[in-house]
């Protein structure tokens, strides 16, 4: 039997047509872009609001707050249709209303905080700058001091109206202290042989602080993941290295209630079952820096551990559907999940939505009343512009 090469080629390419078409999987011009999502649960998971923040580009979150009116501050970065990248800031009241968004020139936002003189402080990656803003979101300038010779990670605003800082100079890990007049109380510098980084920063009930990042181990050849505990004038009390990792930072760290301070981490990559997988590992450090246990917990990223000693975190789950009789696709249904202490499930909420492609849950919060705020960012397919 002859073959007619011709009928097959247009068979299939009339296959592959409909294929995309039934679909609706043509990808457009601008490709594949990002949204910003917040959803808010009560104590008991039940969903008050979600909000979308959408310039028309592709934004991306990268840290949340909640500032002291309820409302929240998201930092991270915006990409325009047309033009160069931007960092951006937004607020969000506490009903998930966008009130104003500041976007600027450089790389994304890292860290946003809030003194109680109201005025924002935000780490821009680019140029590692403290930016500031007021409660309008008006820039107030920023600076391009002698701190920035090296890499600034994270802001936390302190008890005092000030806010501390951490990143890296000279190869080793360091926290800058600034008070409410924004002036630079002190600058401190920690570091073994190798190079160190400081990145998240607590603040404790005593005015001191707890410090994570990462130190080069005395081989050279790995990570440590490092935990420093300071006291309020930022001398080091005490230091520990949890493990060898290649994770730079925490998931989670406070002060736990019964005293002692809880770190959540991401242990390194092993191979089970042929593939490499990571899990959660809950430390339990007490006042002198002793590790005195270590648990893996079954909780997704991001996540918090709640004060009555249980998990809350964030996770996307894929929903197979029927399109068109014939073909399937997956659709995404964020959630937001609350763990009791010993593992088991206390609630689970499917929030009320779902992704045309995937969605990256970035942070969990606990918000003053009691309730969670999850921050995620959707994958879509946006709108070309006109």
């Amino acid at each position: 039997m002859k073959i007619s090469y011709k009928l097959i080629g247009i068979s299939v390419f009339g296959l592959c047509i409909l294929f995309i078409f039934a679909a609706g999987c043509l990808v457009q011009e601008y490709g594949v872009g990002r949204d910003i999502m917040i959803f808010k649960v009560d104590a008991g998971g039940t969903e008050e609001w979600q909000t979308v923040i959408d310039t028309g580009g592709d934004d991306r979150a990268e840290t949340i707050i909640q500032t002291g009116d309820g409302g929240y501050l998201v930092g991270g970065a915006v990409l325009p249709w047309r033009g160069d990248p931007s960092h951006g800031i937004f607020k969000v009241d506490r009903e998930g209303s966008v009130v104003w968004n500041a976007t600027g020139q450089g790389d994304q936002i890292t860290s946003v905080a809030e003194t109680t003189g109201g005025t924002i402080v935000a780490v821009a990656m680019s140029g590692s700058r403290l930016l500031f803003y007021d409660q309008a979101g008006t820039p107030q300038g920023d600076e391009q001091g002698t701190e920035r010779a090296g890499v600034l990670r994270s802001l936390l605003g302190t008890a005092d109206g000030g806010f501390v800082v951490t990143g890296s100079a000279g190869g080793d890990a360091q926290v800058i202290k600034r008070d409410r007049n924004l002036a630079e109380e002190w600058q401190k510098t920690f570091g073994d042989d190798g190079d160190d980084e400081a990145r998240d920063i607590v603040q404790t009930s005593d005015g001191g602080y707890l410090v994570s990042g990462i130190t080069e181990m005395p081989e050279r050849t790995d990570y440590g993941l490092w935990v420093l505990r300071l006291n309020a004038t930022g001398d080091l009390l005490w230091k520990t290295t949890l493990a060898r990792t290649d994770v730079h930072d925490v998931d989670f760290m406070d002060e736990a209630p019964g005293g002692g301070y809880t770190v959540i981490y991401r242990s390194p990559r092993t191979e089970e079952d042929g593939q490499y997988v990571r899990n959660l590992v809950d430390t339990t450090i007490n006042s002198e820096g002793n590790v005195l246990k270590e648990q893996v917990i079954g909780a997704g990223r991001p996540v918090l551990k709640t004060p009555d000693g249980g998990y809350v975190s964030g996770n996307v789950t894929y929903q197979t559907i029927s399109r068109y009789l014939v073909l399937q696709d997956q659709v995404g249904v964020p959630h937001i999940v609350k763990l009791r202490g010993d593992g088991s499930e206390e609630w689970d909420t499917a929030l009320n939505t779902t992704f045309e492609l995937i969605g990256d849950p970035v942070s969990v919060i606990q918000t003053a009343d009691g309730g969670y705020a999850l921050l995620v960012n959707r994958h879509d397919y946006p709108e070309v512009p006109e």
